[in-house]
């Protein structure tokens, strides 16, 4: 389940639900044809849950948890009590709105006829389209007929995939160009053949002429925990970047060797105006350790596709 920190974080995953189910006791008195009656019952309480949460009803969610329930989140995090994780779910729901959840069962176990374990993995989707899947065990108790949550533990799924993270940027798609009387700016992204990078293609002409070709390949970096980037231009210089999110703003701080051998620093912001529409800033350069004054922007239009263009790979 997307327990409470699922809306905070920052990546699509559609495989089908799997059901793994080691019998408990009640099993005996199932018709051979269906599940046992308490694993029914519990993915229907799963199915309400996720209609609760993707209608933004924190007080309805916390109500499926018992008074005394405990989350223990990916980060460290704890709440207990039913008050606390229904304060901490409108809280998150109001900074992420329009979140979707899905679940990927992979066991149910029924321990006693009144106390059930669940694991699986929840699948978060923001409105941003950012994705974020956390893997989870649940215990649940059976109070008075109806099943409820008394502790949720989880984990940070390592098996997310790099193309899954990347959808956060894919914005970036397509050929974005940013035209003046005498210079003009293209940037075409696009994804790897391998779906596990971006590459992005700039050049800048002047007067008609090339000047500058730049390729930068975007990607996940699993052991910092964020978007990293690397860059070689046509003169001969490289860099890395590190891009950190802010609203709708990407803040990436770049580090380089410029073609005369000396070292290279500045931030670079993108900020989305727009879908179609993005203003790209640069400042807090230094260069051979003398700052460099001063801030550069271009404001970036998509260009719509072609007619009949192929569809960019999802």
């Amino acid at each position: 389940m997307a327990w409470l920190s699922a809306v905070r974080g920052l990546v699509l995953a559609t495989t089908p639900l799997i059901g793994v189910l080691t019998a408990g006791p009640e099993a005996a008195a199932q018709p051979a044809s269906g599940p046992p009656i308490g694993e029914a019952e519990i993915r229907a309480f799963d199915d309400s849950y996720v209609r609760l949460f993707d209608g933004g009803d924190a007080k309805g969610l916390a109500s499926l948890f018992t008074e005394d329930a405990e989350v223990f989140e990916a980060d460290g995090a704890r709440y207990r009590g039913r008050d606390l994780i229904e304060r901490s779910f409108a809280e998150s729901m109001a900074a992420q709105k329009g979140a979707r959840l899905s679940l990927e069962i992979e066991s149910i176990r029924l321990l006693t006829p009144d106390v059930a374990k669940e694991e699986g993995r929840s699948v978060t989707t923001l409105a941003s389209g950012a994705v974020d899947t956390r893997y989870y065990t649940a215990l649940l108790v059976k109070r008075e007929g109806g099943w409820l949550l008394a502790s949720v533990r989880e984990e940070a799924d390592e098996r997310v995939r790099p193309h899954d993270r990347l959808k956060e940027l894919e914005w970036m798609l397509g050929e974005w160009v940013d035209s003046g009387t005498e210079s003009e700016t293209r940037v075409d992204c696009r994804w790897s053949p391998d779906g596990n990078f971006l590459i992005r293609e700039f050049t800048a002409r002047r007067l008609g002429k090339p000047v500058l070709n730049v390729t930068q390949r975007v990607g996940w970096d699993p052991v910092a925990g964020e978007f990293r980037s690397w860059e070689f231009d046509s003169e001969g210089g490289f860099g890395e970047g590190r891009w950190s999110r802010d609203g709708d703003r990407w803040v990436v701080k770049q580090t380089g060797t410029r073609p005369e051998g000396v070292n290279a620093s500045s931030t670079r912001v993108l900020e989305r105006i727009r879908s179609d529409q993005v203003r790209w800033s640069l400042l807090d350069r230094v260069i051979a350790g003398a700052a460099i004054p001063g801030e550069e922007t271009s404001l970036l239009t998509r260009i719509p596709p072609a007619p009949n263009t192929p569809k960019t790979r999802k």
